[in-house]
């Protein structure tokens, strides 16, 4: 008996990590936090797959996030951050977030959520075999923004000018896109790009005195994470607007078009569940989403005036009421 209460003194006085190993995971992202409306989170999917592979908060897992506020240039310093806590793994869900980290730490696992091709990017050497210490989700966020502004065009059949709203730091990428896809649609497109909220009530303002029908909303964090005042400011100028989530659609956006983002979510956190199991990310091949949904609010589109396709209607995964 003496012997064993002698274990487990000693057991007891060994610090928490000689006990059990403690994983933990950063995540860092180019927003101001969960959006409101969504359903479903990058943190809380992370931890609900962790917790399925054995990894739980308080017993053997550590989770911490860090938001950018939509300021890209937060991002270098956030990164610096989470690298001196030592994570076995950061989730960094931006292609700036990704290049953050990258700078700031070493040897880092990391798991990338990224709207851009990756290779074209330098950031891994295949989809198949990523060959680095970098592996992940890949979004089609050029060709969605593409996608949504034919959508819109459909649902406004008749009209020849649109508009795209997204965020200054972007312009340069996507302004080129989206001039190549509104030529190739016959569709003339006026375009306003904003730094912050302060921004966003006179750029629809000029949306609005430029005469387009409806507006793309850019997929990017900072608009996606903010979606109830974009989507007001777009209402206060009675302009349908098409968003990339779902659950912006639910905010008042008319139409939501892009990736199933709950899915993506998971597997995310089953990346860092391989990585923590020991697989290595430059063996992990890289994942390009292909799986697209439509959600369409009709009271939204009835309070702008908008009578919505019934070819639209049928494609919809989702249909408010």
């Amino acid at each position: 008996m003496r012997r064993l209460i002698t274990v487990i003194l000693i057991a007891l006085a060994l610090p928490a990590h000689a006990r059990e190993k403690v994983w933990r995971v950063g995540l860092l992202t180019n927003s101001s936090g969960p959006p409101a409306g969504a359903t479903t989170t990058w943190a809380g999917a992370v931890q609900e797959v962790l917790r399925q592979h054995g990894f739980e908060l308080r017993r053997n897992l550590d989770l911490v996030v860090r938001y950018s506020e939509g300021q890209a240039d937060r991002l270098a310093p956030l990164a610096l951050e989470l690298d001196a806590l030592h994570p076995d793994a950061i989730v960094a869900t931006s292609l700036e977030s990704v290049r953050a980290v990258l700078a700031a730490t070493q040897s880092t696992p990391i798991v990338m959520v990224v709207g851009g091709d990756p290779v074209a990017l330098g950031i891994v050497e295949s989809f198949a075999r990523p060959g680095g210490r970098v592996t992940g989700m890949v979004f089609r966020t050029f060709e969605g923004d593409a996608k949504r502004l034919q959508l819109l065009s459909e649902a406004i059949p008749g009209a020849r000018r649109f508009g795209y709203f997204g965020m200054s730091f972007e312009s340069a990428t996507k302004g080129e896109v989206m001039t190549r896809a509104g030529n190739e649609l016959g569709l003339a497109l006026s375009m306003r790009w904003v730094d912050g909220p302060a921004e966003y009530r006179t750029a629809f303002a000029a949306l609005r005195k430029d005469g387009v029908a409806g507006v793309v909303i850019s997929a990017n964090q900072p608009l996606s994470s903010d979606a109830s005042r974009v989507i007001a400011a777009a209402q206060a100028e009675r302009l349908p607007a098409i968003c990339e989530w779902g659950y912006m659609a639910r905010l008042g956006c008319v139409f939501g078009f892009g990736h199933d983002l709950a899915y993506a979510q998971r597997r995310v956190g089953e990346y860092v569940a391989r990585i923590f199991e020991g697989a290595n990310p430059s063996e992990l091949p890289v994942e390009e989403s292909d799986v697209w949904k439509l959600v369409i609010n009709m009271k939204a589109a009835t309070q702008m005036g908008l009578e919505v396709p019934s070819s639209l209607l049928a494609r919809a995964e989702e249909v408010i009421e």
